[in-house]
């Protein structure tokens, strides 16, 4: 059975490879990292820089395309013709519509086609699928997600004969903390948050460390949130941000998030790992 990692480059992914190489957890064949074209520049230092010269296994880096520069050629559903070849898949932006905001009310779709179908497009290949071939009726493949403890919610189950998904970290019983200090102990620098630099989960604190840490990053976000105000051809407005105001302008000070949703609400546990 093909023992395939999904690689967010984020903090759990990475202890997840780092401790199969340093023989922690059973070997594993195959790590796959889907570029969405919009990770931070810490995440594609970290993956390029350090990660990957350090496994003993090969990282496929797969992509379907720019999620950012998609979004924006295509951010009105149906352009596609006149501005260009892209497809517009929904982020979970927050709305404004008729003075009220509704947060989460677009379908999250950038997972799954950025993320998920990259990756099985990947899986398929390795373990030897053509094109329109159907899978295996036994379980050939074993898809590690680096999900830790304090996110079980996040944990998949698969419905698919041919594969299972494991979660080392749960079955060490490992929080995000425990990861931090995992790396700690064995000499590794910390990992990166994975996720996409205009990503409608960040929490407040997540805005302000980008607004103060990385600037240049944080003005991409900001001209982003200007461009999505109409998106996907819905009535109304579109914000990265739950208090559907315009990113620089919402108040990042605030001591709680007041509901912000998070990646504890991306179910599919692929991004932010």
């Amino acid at each position: 059975m093909l023992r395939v990692l999904s690689l967010g480059a984020g903090v759990q992914s990475s202890v997840v490879a780092l401790m199969s190489a340093a023989g922690e957890l059973p070997p594993i064949d195959h790590a796959i990292f889907a570029d969405t074209g919009w990770e931070p520049k810490a995440v594609y230092d970290w993956l390029h820089g350090y990660l990957i010269p350090r496994l003993p296994f090969p990282v496929h880096i797969v992509a379907k395309g720019n999620l950012r520069e998609e979004q924006i050629v295509a951010r009105v559903r149906g352009s596609k013709k006149v501005e260009g070849d892209a497809r517009w898949a929904s982020l979970p932006y927050y709305t404004m519509e008729a003075g009220a905001a509704r947060e989460g009310t677009i379908r999250r779709q950038c997972t799954g086609e950025y993320k998920i179908q990259p990756i099985e497009k990947k899986i398929r290949e390795l373990i030897g699928l053509k094109p329109r071939q159907r899978y295996p009726k036994e379980v050939v493949v074993q898809q590690w997600l680096g999900i830790s403890m304090d996110e079980m919610q996040r944990m998949k189950f698969s419905t698919d004969g041919w594969r299972e998904f494991w979660h080392p970290l749960v079955t060490k019983r490992m929080t995000r903390w425990d990861c931090l200090q995992w790396l700690e102990r064995n000499g590794h620098p910390k990992a990166p948050r994975s996720a996409c630099i205009g990503c409608p989960f960040h929490s407040n604190e997540e805005w302000r460390r980008m607004r103060d840490e990385t600037p240049d990053e944080w003005q991409d976000a900001v001209e982003f949130d200007r461009a999505i105000r109409v998106s996907g051809g819905r009535r109304g407005e579109t914000f990265l941000h739950r208090s559907c105001v315009p990113l620089d302008k919402v108040d990042l000070l605030t001591p709680a998030d007041r509901g912000q949703l998070s990646f504890l609400d991306e179910c599919s546990g692929v991004c932010g790992v």
